[in-house]
This record gives C-alpha cells, structure tokens and sequence, in this order.
C-alpha cells in the first residue's frame, strides 16, 4: 500500500471516528426517548391493559431498534460518502511534486510497452504539462516523466484533450489505461467500502 493510500485511509479513519460517535451518541438519544415514552405508555395503563400493553412495548422495542438500525445505516452510508469525497477533493487537490509522485507511482504500478501516449482533460493539460514535459506542443516527449520511471520510457504527452474530468490516460497501441480520478476512487470504492461499512460495527 502506498504512503498516498495510507495517508488518505488514516485521513479517513480519523472522520469515521467523528462521524459514528455522532452517530451513536443521536442513535442512543432516540433509543432512550423511545423507551421512554413505552414506559409512560405502561404506567398509564398497566392494571387494565397489561397483556396488551406488553405486546406494545414489545412492538415499540422492535421498531426502535429498526429505527436505531436504520439510523446507524444512514449515517455509516453518509460517513463513506464523505470519506470518498474526501479522497476526492484530495486528489483534485494534487499539484507539483506531489502530482508528479501520483503520476509515477500509478504507471510504474502497470505492466505497460512504455511507449503510450498520455492524455489528461483539457482545463488539465498545462498542469500536466509543467510536470511532466520540459517542452511544448501538440505532442511532446514526457521528458521529466520518462526520467522518473526510469530506463526504456519513451512516454509522449498529448494535448488534445481527454474525455474524462480528471487524472489522466494512457493510450497505446492495442489498449488504454484510464487513471482518471473517479477510476480511481470506483476501485477505492470496490476495495474498501465494504470493510470501511464493517469497521464502523
């Protein structure tokens, strides 16, 4: 695992915790006032109705705690939204150096030819181009890239735009790689969501 995935999962553990203990301290709240009001239900009418009292208490113990279940589901499915915008936001956030490291670690995690050409989306393509290419035009060798990745990396730079919103492609011969941001955060999303929903039991 990356130091980028470890610290976007450290960042979003710290607001998994904020978010389920509010969550819990609201669930525990409406438990108790829906105990509450079972109990004045009972001491109002306990002599004449106790048999059918004690099935409405019952009834109202279930519904609570379906409410509570509901609740705790709600919040746990807005917690992993916002964990995931987070990520997001993150990721839109990326410039510079640190852009730079996420574009190499990215390839370098691909078996590849080497010599594809690179795409980002056009309101992109000149933060792109700062990092990855000492020269300018509408093709240009990824120069600073290929540097980075290493021996036998003959990358090319594009600038006609790319039709997705962000990140970046890679187009060669018989394929492309799509490492646009929202690719990115699907796998995220198939990979941790599921043990993110069961850390938060």
């Amino acid at each position: 695992m990356s130091k980028l995935e470890e610290k976007i999962l450290k960042k979003g553990e710290l607001i998994v915790e904020g978010i389920l203990s509010k969550a819990n301290e609201d669930a525990n709240l409406l438990y108790q006032r829906l105990i509450d009001e079972a109990k004045k239900d009972l001491e109002q009418n306990f002599l004449k109705e106790s048999l059918k009292l004690t099935n409405q208490v019952d009834r109202k113990k279930l519904d609570s705690e379906r409410a509570i279940r509901d609740e705790v589901a709600l919040a746990k499915q807005k917690l992993i939204e916002n964990i995931f915008n987070e990520i997001k936001l993150f990721l839109n956030s990326l410039d510079g150096k640190d852009l730079f490291n996420y574009v190499v670690k990215a390839i370098k995690k691909e078996t590849i030819e080497r010599n594809e050409t690179i795409f980002v989306s056009k309101h992109e393509y000149s933060k792109y181009a700062k990092i990855l290419s000492s020269k300018s035009g509408k093709l240009v060798e990824a120069d600073l890239l290929n540097k980075a990745l290493g021996e036998g990396y003959e990358l090319k730079l594009s600038n006609v735009p790319a039709p997705i919103p962000s990140g970046f492609m890679l187009e060669g011969k018989d394929y492309d790689l799509n490492f646009s941001y929202e690719e990115t955060l699907e796998k995220l999303s198939q990979t941790y969501e599921k043990k993110i929903y069961e850390d938060l039991n």
